[in-house]
This record gives structure tokens, C-alpha cells and sequence, in this order.
């Protein structure tokens, strides 16, 4: 499993997503429709809100054990 941590910054607002293997699973207030998108749905969003988006750290984890 790939987990990514996002910035997105947009004109007053600075917001992070969590992405397990290109997917949101976690997302702070203000761009909290995003749970669930694809990465590329979320590139594609900020694109047409002339929002950007970067990568801020990503890491390849051992699989999450399901409870």
C-alpha cells in the first residue's frame, strides 16, 4: 500500500489529504467532499479551481490489518 500525504492550496486556504493507493481516505474540513476520490479526480477539481496540489510525503506501507 502507497500512502500519500496532499497539500492543496487554493487563494485563502491551505487544506491536506491522505490518499491510501491513490484513494482519499482522510481529509481536513474544508475539502472534505474529496473522501473517496481518486487522485485523478482531485487533480482534475483543483485544476478547474486554479487550486494547486503537491505532494508533500509519500511512503509504501505493509498492508492495514481490517478490524
Amino acid at each position: 500500500m502507497i500512502e500519500t500525504l496532499a497539500q492543496i492550496r487554493g487563494p485563502k486556504f491551505t487544506a491536506s489529504i491522505v490518499l491510501w493507493d491513490d484513494k482519499v481516505v482522510e481529509t481536513a474540513p474544508r475539502v472534505g467532499l474529496m473522501k473517496g476520490w481518486t487522485r485523478g479526480r482531485v487533480r482534475e477539481f483543483c485544476r478547474e479551481k486554479s487550486w494547486q496540489i503537491s505532494v508533500v510525503h509519500e511512503v509504501r506501507r505493509a498492508g492495514v490489518a481490517k478490524r
